[in-house]
């Protein structure tokens, strides 16, 4: 049987299709089919185009699964309901597997190993599995958190932007930077595209990319923000550590805890009998870590002791397909 992975982030929706072994033969991307940003039809649509042009590859074949993950799936009783009947119509009679973007992002950076997985795209969250159990952390979107993603670092840019002008911090790179991408005549103009744009995290997402540039050229207030970033980023690790990896087991379930089609029966499971000493993996998955060492080592400082940072394994698009697998005796 053949596969086709759907991941559905904030930003940009990615179809791939998988064979027998799970090499991948052809990829297809669309825009976001976020449902809190294009609406429940909106997301059918881009689903629903999507999967149809994977078929017309025809290198899908006539029997092939479809592993799906949304972000914004599991967060609220009716948006949830929404979208377990717009993806059932979508894969009609085909076996499918819908899960939130940050599970399928767990299971294909980790191979369905117990660790953590931080997601920080244009908005952040976290996702753990120890032992049969899961946690999640962030994921209050936009308004209330997504501290670390492009969304945040974005406000953050447009922040250390006015202070830079102003000199309640040093002037750098940044300034300029800005200027010419918002095309500012005058530094006071930001305040009108503020106005107009704050509201819209993928339009303040996309000046993410100015800090790092920034913060390349040297810039302190850029770099300061993607310290920041990281340091947001380690502290969701260690909500997940504390609440399901500590102690013999994990601790006792709290809110945010359930079981999970993962843990203990995928690979390289932590073992929780040997006590606090077993090491727990951490992967990243996002265009904030583009910024590469300019995140990934003030992360990998803050993360507690027992983590270890590793590069994911495979793409977020195949995670929703392994789960799949797994639940049809396929893995």
């Amino acid at each position: 049987m053949r596969w086709l992975g759907i991941d559905g982030g904030g930003t940009k929706t990615a179809f791939t299709v998988y064979d027998e072994k799970l090499g991948a033969l052809a990829r297809t991307t669309l825009g976001t089919c976020h449902y809190a940003q294009v609406g429940f039809d909106g997301c059918a649509r881009v689903l629903d185009e999507g999967i149809e042009q994977a078929r017309a590859t025809g290198l899908l074949g006539k029997e092939f699964g479809i592993g799906v993950g949304l972000c914004g799936y599991g967060e609220g009783a009716e948006a949830t309901e929404r979208l377990n009947r717009l993806v059932a119509e979508a894969a009609g009679e085909r076996p499918y597997a819908l899960v939130n973007d940050v599970e399928a992002a767990w299971a294909a950076g980790l191979g369905l190993a117990d660790g953590i997985v931080i997601i920080a795209g244009t908005g952040s969250i976290a996702y753990g599995v120890c032992r049969g159990r899961t946690r999640r952390c962030g994921g209050w979107d936009y308004e209330l958190g997504d501290e670390g993603s492009g969304g945040w670092l974005g406000k953050e840019l447009l922040y250390a932007f006015t202070r830079e002008s102003d000199g309640r911090a040093p002037a750098g790179p940044l300034l300029e930077l800005v200027r010419a991408e918002l095309d500012l005549s005058d530094d006071f103009d930001l305040i009108a595209f503020a106005q107009e744009h704050m509201a819209d995290r993928s339009r303040i997402a996309a000046l993410a990319p100015l800090v790092t540039r920034a913060a390349e050229a040297g810039d302190t207030c850029a770099r300061d923000i993607l310290e920041r970033a990281a340091r947001e980023e380690a502290t969701m690790v260690r909500a997940i550590v504390r609440d399901i990896f500590e102690g013999p087991g994990g601790s006792e379930t709290k809110t945010g805890a359930r079981d999970t089609d993962g843990g203990a029966e995928g690979r390289g499971a932590v073992d929780g009998a040997a006590g606090q000493a077993a090491t727990i993996p951490v992967t990243y998955v996002g265009g904030t870590f583009q910024a590469g060492s300019l995140i990934l080592e003030p992360l990998a400082r803050a993360l507690p002791a027992r983590c270890r940072l590793v590069p994911p394994e495979r793409e977020p698009d195949l995670g929703a397909v392994l789960i799949l697998r797994k639940r049809l005796g396929a893995a």
